[in-house]
């Protein structure tokens, strides 16, 4: 079928024609069009193939068949919950866009547009040469992203973000050359490669499984490749933020079960990676409660969440793998709700520092009542996505690893206390209320209610995509 696939990954790159002639005020409109019928041709993608089973939607078109390169595009069980995640968080993050970009509207538009088809392009690829190009573009455009339209050291967070980027970029390449190489017949169409993958030499393996290993734990980020991401996130703007932890980050974790797909050897050393991503959830829970600013915090955070759920995947039972991508769903939704929070309390209040913020519940409720519900679906609290995420990597962790398994929970518990802290601090402290400049726009408003619904009710009702995995 076409190529509704097609459609759906091209759409925001069609979206650029009309970008680029209308007249700039129409910008952020263009942006939300494309988004809106992108949620809406996904959403339909996702009904027919969890009706008709996967993968019930696919296309294929040649390129270069002579080396094996074809555009294959393929929606399967696990790149749905991501196609449905990274439609949600472009959405959401497309219509505030207008309250926190101010100049080059065009510019970041454009930009915006190629990171969305990039990444709807990514979880869709059928074949590891045009996953390759899709994650080069989302790389490359985040970075102009963060270095025009971010802080007051963008620059430095930038290049840092795309030397760490070039990096994993080059790793991956090299290691799909690697599994290119050692196949007795070449080819990039990841089908093909799982069913050839036993006859993949040992040396082979190991290489490749070193190489893409350590690309996605940069792109995760897991410790000790995790240093750009708060860098990053502090000097981004807000609905930078909001992609790059909401949509980006994913690509690590997709990776991850692809790379556990592709490489039967990679079974062999799935212990040592759940310790290192336990490790990092443990590690990044203990440095964010040093954080004082609201970015930084979530940040890091997020790296605490990105750990947990990578925990999942390398446990490699179907309840550990299945919470491990939904945990990474509900990240997805849930952190970009407190990245455009906190990026609404600083356009409020002219800062992000805990020390400077008090009472905004007096002066600004809904921001308040907002980062509490953020971080309750943060820490998983029942009926929302978080718990259903959590609650399945860890018992997918300890039928795994045993009671080591569920150690990292720990990670979860820490930084659940520091957030609700925090909270208490800066948002329900009415001793001494802080006053606002300006207050959040209906935008602010509509965003938060498309994120906040979206939590809830995939935690009410997670058959909706989990159902091919029971």
């Amino acid at each position: 079928m076409l190529p509704f696939l097609a459609f759906i990954v091209f759409l925001p790159f069609l979206f650029i024609i009309p970008l680029l002639f209308l007249p700039e005020r129409h910008s952020f409109a263009v942006s939300i069009v494309s988004s809106l019928l992108v949620l809406l041709a996904v959403l339909a993608a996702s009904a027919y193939g969890l009706t008709q089973g996967f993968p019930s939607l696919s296309f294929q078109q040649g390129y270069i068949q002579s080396i094996g390169v074809n555009l294959d595009l393929e929606l399967t069980k696990y790149s749905n919950i991501f196609m449905v995640m990274s439609a949600i968080v472009l959405l959401a993050a497309a219509i505030v866009a207008k309250s926190f970009i101010k100049e080059s509207q065009r510019i970041y538009n454009l930009l915006f547009l190629l990171v969305s088809g990039s990444a709807l392009g990514v979880f869709l690829s059928g074949n590891l040469f045009l996953f390759y190009v899709f994650f080069e573009i989302s790389e490359i455009s985040m970075f102009f992203i963060i270095y025009v339209f971010g802080g007051y050291d963008r620059r430095y967070a930038a290049i840092k973000f795309l030397i760490y980027s070039i990096a994993a970029s080059l790793l991956l390449l090299i290691g799909i050359l690697v599994i290119y190489a050692g196949l007795p017949t070449g080819t990039f169409t990841i089908t093909s490669i799982i069913s050839q993958s036993a006859s993949l030499p040992a040396s082979s393996q190991l290489i490749a499984l070193v190489l893409l290993a350590i690309a996605f734990m940069i792109k995760i980020p897991s410790f000790p490749f995790h240093s750009w991401l708060p860098d990053a996130h502090t000097e981004a703007p807000t609905t930078g933020s909001m992609i790059l932890a909401g949509v980006l980050l994913k690509f690590g974790g997709y990776g991850l079960l692809l790379m556990f797909l592709l490489l039967p050897a990679a079974s062999s050393y799935a212990l040592p990676l759940a310790a290192v991503f336990g490790f990092s959830a443990l590690y990044s829970s203990m440095v964010a409660i040093r954080q004082a600013h609201l970015k930084r915090l979530i940040a890091y955070t997020s790296i605490v969440d990105m750990g947990i759920a990578s925990l999942g995947i390398a446990s490699l039972v179907p309840f550990g793998i299945a919470g491990g991508l939904y945990a990474m769903l509900s990240h997805g939704i849930v952190i970009s709700l407190l990245f455009m929070i906190v990026g609404a309390v600083d356009e409020a209040y002219g800062t992000m520092l805990v020390a400077r913020l008090k009472g905004i519940v007096k002066s600004i409720p809904l921001l308040a009542y907002g980062f509490i519900f953020g971080v309750f679906a943060l820490i998983g609290i029942p009926l929302t996505a978080g718990f259903v995420g959590d609650l399945l990597v860890f018992i997918g962790a300890f039928a795994a690893y045993s009671i080591w398994g569920v150690v990292p929970l720990a990670a979860v518990l820490i930084i659940g206390a520091f957030l609700f802290f925090v909270a208490e601090r800066a948002f329900l402290s009415t001793s001494k209320a802080s006053e606002p400049y300006t207050t959040p726009g209906l935008d602010i408003k509509v965003s938060m209610a498309l994120l906040s619904i979206s939590a809830v009710l995939l935690g009410i009702v997670p058959s909706l995509l989990l159902s091919p995995f029971a």
